[in-house]
């Protein structure tokens, strides 16, 4: 008895250590770009604070969202930056733990961070595959969902961003290399999630396309927002209201109009039977 329970034991013992071991593998490689992080945010913040609006100041300010929650919405501010700051240290952790590393660590980052870059940027824009998964099934109901994952990604990038502005906006630039990357691979912390979710008997039934659509519209969403936070600096300062709430209200009526578009046209074609059926029985 008192060795079964010992071997019993004794692969828990074993399995702890490597998980432990993981966690703070993780926790060592997630300290240096969240240092680094906090450091800029708070640099950043104290230049804004004291008056100071350099030119060169704009790119580290639009690329860390140093200044998201500063003004407007300081909760979605805050959230917005712990997006990007996940988003930091999964990059920095792809440079620290690639398979080919080596001794030559210069050479290896070097390498590294070019392939991060163009396997994240330009072999991902403009989103040439999430725009494809948009339009590859055409049905009215594909087309709903694709349309209202744009429609959310609207309606929550001046939350994201704080206020909306341009020099926030990095965090919708990285929504969109992010859903869209693994979307395209197939891997990542959203595929997981839904994979996990998929795997339950009462789900199983969930179309799996029509939650890839709704990703991929969100992508797409996020990378239009962009461009439409751009619409804040012009003279005409009713437009950037009537965009950011307007398009995503539009967005989400066109998917309803196009979810329901099936059961209007079925009750249509039922009606037109009806009339016609009804005409031949007068006629006899």
């Amino acid at each position: 008895m008192e060795e079964n329970l010992t071997a019993a034991v004794q692969p828990q013992a074993q399995k702890r250590p490597g998980f432990w071991r993981t966690l703070l593998e993780t926790l060592k490689t997630s300290l240096a770009p969240t240092a680094i992080m906090a450091v800029l945010w708070l640099l950043l913040s104290w230049l804004k604070a004291a008056g100071i609006q350099w030119a060169i100041l704009w790119p580290l300010n639009f690329l860390t969202g140093a200044l998201a929650g500063m003004e407007g919405s300081a909760l979605g501010g805050t959230i917005g930056k712990a997006i990007l700051l996940v988003c930091f240290n999964s990059l920095f952790r792809g440079l620290l733990m690639h398979r080919k590393w080596d001794g030559r660590r210069r050479d290896n980052v070097k390498s590294e961070l070019k392939a991060q870059t163009k396997a994240q940027l330009f072999a991902r824009i403009p989103q040439y595959s999430n725009l494809r998964l948009l339009w590859k099934d055409r049905s009215p109901r594909m087309l709903a969902t694709g349309l209202w994952g744009g429609a959310a990604a609207l309606a929550v990038y001046p939350f994201l961003t704080g206020n909306g502005s341009p020099v926030n906006s990095m965090v919708c630039v990285a929504l969109f290399l992010t859903i869209g990357g693994q979307i395209a691979r197939q891997r990542g912390l959203l595929i997981t999630l839904l994979n996990i979710l998929l795997a339950k008997k009462a789900l199983r039934t969930v179309n799996r396309g029509a939650i890839d659509r709704v990703f991929a519209g969100f992508a797409v969403g996020m990378a239009a927002a962009v461009p439409l936070s751009f619409t804040q600096n012009l003279k005409a300062a009713f437009l950037w209201p009537l965009l950011a709430w307007g398009l995503p209200i539009l967005l989400a009526a066109l998917g309803a109009f196009c979810f329901v578009r099936p059961w209007l046209a079925a009750a249509k074609a039922k009606k037109a039977a009806a009339a016609a059926g009804g005409g031949e029985a007068q006629g006899k």
